[in-house]
């Protein structure tokens, strides 16, 4: 109780510090051969404003993509209309699963590998910021067509030295459980894996198929049991798995992309994912929003 009051406190304290994107102008989408697709909840509308248009603003180009709940108020899908010219949205019930999973963002996934087959498709969280004034390492993989993810300095192994690295490690994260198991996976041993993170991350086109999710979906549930790869956190897992499995993907160097927490690195991070645990730490969040709130304002004057 305590917990959520203290993260609902937060969350209004952000949205206040950041309430100047509101200001901003609207984005106008202009045609590319990619997609740049988000799941975007009511309470992440400011969050995810001021994440694509930083995101926008570098890369310049592509189609824009909200996956969103059917039940969304009109008002947040005003704003997101209004403020991104061309968006197209996607109702999350709407997405087929097959014999995946129905929730913890699977449906994302899915769509994002149904998409892949015809287009290149980033993914990208309402969390992630782009501060530097250039991220052309990810521009590069979208112009190129290159599978990449973030990964904190994690490189791309095959599936059984993910799990030795998992079981060296303390934790009954499912995610960690998961990747324990990897070497028991049936075929394991032509596949690979990279602790990476589905907040960035680029699908290649035809670079992996739907239905090869649905065979790691079933491979993992029945080594882990239905309850837990049920729980939140094994899309992150699938998404790792499907960059790791694209001929040619790459992981993003470290530090120049990176996930947020209190002893990671600051000046040198191009882009940050400010990951749930550590999000509104000190500030840094809004303060980095604010600053890239004022360019955009800038940059239209």
């Amino acid at each position: 109780m305590l917990y959520r009051a203290r993260r609902k406190v937060a969350y209004w304290l952000f949205d206040r510090a950041i309430h100047g994107i509101h200001d901003t102008p609207p984005l106008e989408v202009k045609d590319a051969p990619w997609t740049i697709v988000s799941m975007v909840s009511p309470k992440h509308v400011p969050m995810y404003l001021l994440s694509l248009k930083a995101f926008y603003r570098r890369i310049g180009r592509g189609k824009v993509v909200a996956i969103v709940d059917r039940d969304t108020p009109q008002a947040a899908l005003d704003t997101l209309r209004h403020h991104i010219r061309g968006i197209e949205l996607q109702v999350l019930e709407d997405i087929p699963v097959g014999p995946c999973q129905r929730g913890g963002t699977w449906e994302r996934i899915l769509w994002i590998l149904d998409r892949a087959r015809d287009e290149y498709v980033v993914q990208i969280d309402c969390d992630v910021l782009a501060t530097a004034p250039e991220i052309d390492e990810v521009a590069r993989c979208l112009e190129d067509g290159i599978a990449f993810t973030m990964a904190d300095g994690h490189e791309i192994v095959p599936m059984a030295e993910a799990a030795a690295f998992a079981r060296s490690i303390d934790g009954n994260y499912i995610g960690e459980v998961a990747e324990r198991l990897f070497d028991r996976y049936p075929g394991h041993e032509r596949l690979r894996y990279v602790r990476g993170s589905s907040g960035l991350a680029g699908f290649a086109r035809g670079g992996f198929p739907r239905e090869g999710l649905h065979e790691f979906h079933r491979g993992m549930e029945a080594l882990v049991g239905a309850a837990r790869w049920r729980e939140w956190g094994t899309e992150q897992c699938a998404s790792n798995f499907a960059v790791a499995n694209t001929p040619g993907a790459i992981v993003l160097p470290y530090p120049r992309y990176a996930s947020f927490h209190p002893s990671g690195p600051r000046l040198e991070t191009k882009c940050f994912h400010f990951i749930g645990s550590y999000r509104f730490d000190n500030g840094f969040f809004a303060t980095r929003g604010r600053r890239e709130i004022a360019a955009l304002k800038a940059a239209a004057s």
